[in-house]
């Protein structure tokens, strides 16, 4: 009896420690993946092993709770406030919108969700060893980024030559100043961390110590001195500013340099003069970032007020999460429908993101979520912890302050690895509250083996579940790629695609993809059905000239008219719509129409010159030969 005790308690250990290297393996190594074999890849190569990693931390923790001989929930008033954000969120898109797509942030949430739940298990003297993983997982994408700029290897981007493992330099910088905030609040408060890592050690040789001490002294200055280095490279304005303000927090908390000021100067003018020296320095700050890149600014302004209109049309549900893409193409048209082309449109693209995620989640999640978010920020910002784990309290609110910042110009919801470090900031301050709810059952309850068989058998099937689902979405997410790569014929490339529908036929890239290729082959009938389909849940001008071409070799002329006067009105400072339509005119004889919309594109303005744009008014001058009309 003492011998399987004894090995109970031997494996409960052992399952403990095997949990929170996971965790931190997970942590470490997530930022880092990009497989070419998968479409999209910077994003869905790290959401899938990201999935396969819960899944063995999953198998972990259930081994821990099988082997404990007590079982105790901690429950804090953060876990209710997440809890009741993610339900309204998961009740808002299933049950109150009319529709719902296919979302790989919405399986992101669920796998993040369960992330929290088990970080929220973990020791907080093990939280420094995660975020020294952070850190580290930092350093190597800042060595990465500084090894693309010096040309070793290839950054995601064709219009930037450091990416890091992202997309383009805007997540990547998101990730990085994230980074920066963990590693200089682990830097400045080294001393507090030390001590406490220190402490709950069970051997307190001398050497352990003088390396626990090194490890958490120098790794963080490492992560702030290859964070400093990368930043001024990528040209992010958002991760600057985010930058700035983290540091001058932490910086604050930790020596006091307003209170020193404040106490120097004792007079009010003095205290107003030193107040108002701030405010001008920050506003030419801001205006300075503006002019740095104004017409992106512009263009993000641009997108705020035209996604206001889509708030007010959808003020307290909103139109769904992750619907944003949605809808979003649509309001841009019908703005420039009504106001016809005016300087706006030189910074009008096909957008995914609002770049800004407080005014996306409102157009998503209406007013009620905005309510129930608040709700959550003001429980986070007044947990209260003990005096021995105020450091690590600070470098996680200051984190979470991080990615505010960052995201009220960009779009940090979207990117894994900065939702990873959200969820763990998160996790901390529930784990650091003093106020928490508890419920224990131990060996001298009844139902505790009750509930370990049941909790043993509900993990079994929702593993299996789960692996077949993860599965499908791995060989689904390849498959797509096959047949998005340069192929021989339309054949092979339209049988991927096929193969592929039943997993993403609620995907809005996917059917886009697929009915633009089925009109390039010539199926319009069927590439009419596709795009059609895909306008449910995304809408770009790819979409609508797509659906235009296949309307037109359908020749159903005035459905084509208006696909391609859609495109035109999402972005009129395009060329290839107006091209099209000019084609789609000759085609059917439309002299009239020809005339004025080829004079339009002649006369329009270039945003950015190009070899495609010279080629189009060369044939647009030989149409107008054609009609007796040549332009000199």
């Amino acid at each position: 009896m003492n011998k399987l005790k004894t090995t109970s308690s031997m494996l409960l250990s052992v399952s403990r420690v095997l949990l929170v290297v996971f965790v931190t393996i997970l942590i470490l190594v997530i930022p880092q993946l990009n497989f070419s074999e998968y479409v999209l890849p910077t994003i869905t190569s790290k959401m899938i092993y990201f999935l396969y990693g819960c899944m063995i931390i999953c198998g972990i923790y259930t081994l821990k709770i099988v082997f404990s001989k007590e079982i105790k929930f901690s429950i804090s008033k953060i876990d209710i406030a997440l809890f009741v954000l993610v339900f309204y969120i998961t009740l808002n898109r299933y049950f109150i919108q009319s529709q719902y797509g296919f979302s790989i942030r919405y399986v992101e949430l669920l796998g993040l969700s369960f992330f929290y739940v088990v970080l929220r298990t973990i020791a907080i003297k093990n939280y420094s060893w995660l975020l020294l993983s952070v850190v580290v997982s930092g350093v190597i994408q800042a060595v990465y980024g500084n090894l693309q700029l010096l040309g070793y290897y290839d950054s995601n981007h064709s219009l930037f030559k450091m990416t890091g493992s992202f997309f383009n330099p805007g997540p990547y910088a998101g990730f990085l100043v994230c980074v920066w905030t963990i590693a200089l609040g682990m830097y400045l408060f080294k001393d507090d961390i030390i001590m406490q890592v220190q402490s709950h050690k069970k051997n307190n040789s001398l050497f352990l110590n003088d390396l626990v001490k090194f490890v958490f002294e120098y790794i963080p200055l490492l992560g702030v001195i290859s964070m400093a280095i990368v930043f001024p490279s990528l040209q992010s304005r958002a991760s600057w500013i985010a930058a700035t303000v983290s540091s001058l927090v932490l910086l604050e908390l930790k020596y006091h340099f307003f209170k020193i000021v404040f106490k120097i100067v004792t007079s009010r003018f003095q205290k107003m003069a030193v107040i108002s020296i701030l405010i001008i320095i920050f506003i030419i700050g801001l205006f300075s970032l503006y002019h740095y890149k104004k017409a992106s600014s512009d263009g993000r302004v641009f997108i705020w007020k035209v996604t206001t209109e889509m708030i007010a049309d959808n003020p307290v549900f909103g139109v769904g999460f992750d619907r944003f893409k949605t809808y979003y193409m649509n309001y841009q048209a019908n703005y420039f429908a009504k106001n016809g082309e005016t300087t706006e449109s030189l910074v009008a693209d096909n957008v995914y993101y609002a770049f800004n995620e407080g005014v996306q989640f409102v157009s998503e999640n209406g007013l009620i979520g905005l309510v129930l978010l608040f709700f959550v920020l003001y429980i986070l910002f007044q947990t209260k912890s003990n005096k021995e784990d105020q450091a690590i309290s600070i470098i996680a609110k200051t984190a979470l302050l991080t990615i505010g910042i960052f995201g009220c110009l960009s779009y940090p919801m979207q990117i894994l690895p900065i939702k990873i470090i959200l969820i763990m900031a998160l996790a901390l301050l529930a784990c650091l509250d003093l106020n928490v709810f508890e419920l224990k059952l131990s060996q001298n309850n009844m139902p505790l083996s009750l509930y370990k068989t049941m909790f043993l058998l509900f993990n079994i099937i929702l593993t299996i579940n789960q692996s077949i689902y993860i599965n499908t979405l791995d060989k689904g997410f390849k498959t797509w790629q096959a047949a998005a790569l340069p192929f021989e014929s339309y054949e092979t490339v339209l049988k991927d695609y096929k193969t592929a529908y039943p997993i993403f036929k609620n995907e809005g890239d996917f059917l886009m993809s697929y009915g633009k290729t089925l009109s390039l082959a010539g199926k319009n009938t069927q590439a009419i059905t596709i795009l059609e389909e895909a306008k449910q849940y995304l809408n770009t001008t790819v979409i609508q000239t797509a659906l235009g071409d296949a309307y037109k070799g359908a020749k159903q002329y005035k459905k084509a008219e208006t696909a391609y006067q859609k495109a035109y009105n999402m972005c009129p400072s395009k060329f290839y719509p107006m091209y099209l339509l000019v084609k789609l005119y000759d085609e059917t004889d439309n002299k009239k129409q020809v005339l004025i919309m080829a004079n339009n594109i002649l006369n329009k303005g270039v945003k950015i010159p190009s070899t495609a744009i010279k080629e189009i008014r060369e044939e647009i001058n030989q149409i107008l030969i054609k009609y007796k009309n040549p332009l000199d």
